[in-house]
């Protein structure tokens, strides 16, 4: 199983999204901008997140995107197969019936309990987990232990 950019990008905007109250609205070019994503992309993963209920769609002047529910009411499996569909990690385990040796072979099995296992964590964690773990990345990079270089408060100022 690999991550898609897809699911990258929207795991991203999300942890962006959720920095703030649910409800509260960001345009399309900010949140591109401030997760460093490709705009055209980005729309297409928002919509899919969109059709889920994970986000919403406003249209108009004051439109935008917003946070459909609370970070942790938002599994990182709904967020996965929102975009991408159902998870697999092997090509026949989605449709038994593509391959003659469905229920005969021991790869089959072994990687039937691996996606069992992929889906079960993926279930059990929430955007919640990602939005506290991002937020110990960025208290550690920041904090008295790793101070951020001299350059980096004169940016600051001038911002």
């Amino acid at each position: 199983m690999q991550v898609t950019r897809a699911v990258d990008y929207g795991l991203r905007a999300l942890i962006l999204m959720s920095r703030q109250p649910v409800g509260a609205r960001f345009f399309l070019q900010d949140l591109a901008q401030d997760g460093g994503l490709p705009r055209n992309y980005l729309v297409k993963v928002l919509k899919s997140l969109a059709c889920a209920e994970i986000v919403r769609s406003h249209r108009g002047i004051k439109g935008g995107f917003s946070l459909g529910r609370a970070p942790r009411e938002i599994s990182l499996r709904q967020v996965f197969e929102s975009i991408d569909g159902p998870v697999t990690v092997m090509h026949c385990l989605p449709d038994p019936g593509s391959c003659s040796y469905s229920g005969k072979c021991a790869a089959e099995v072994f990687f039937g309990q691996l996606r069992q296992s992929i889906l079960a964590n993926l279930e059990a964690h929430t955007l919640q987990d990602l939005l506290d773990l991002q937020a110990k990345i960025d208290c550690s990079k920041n904090c008295a232990c790793h101070p951020e270089p001299a350059h980096a408060e004169t940016t600051a100022r001038k911002g």
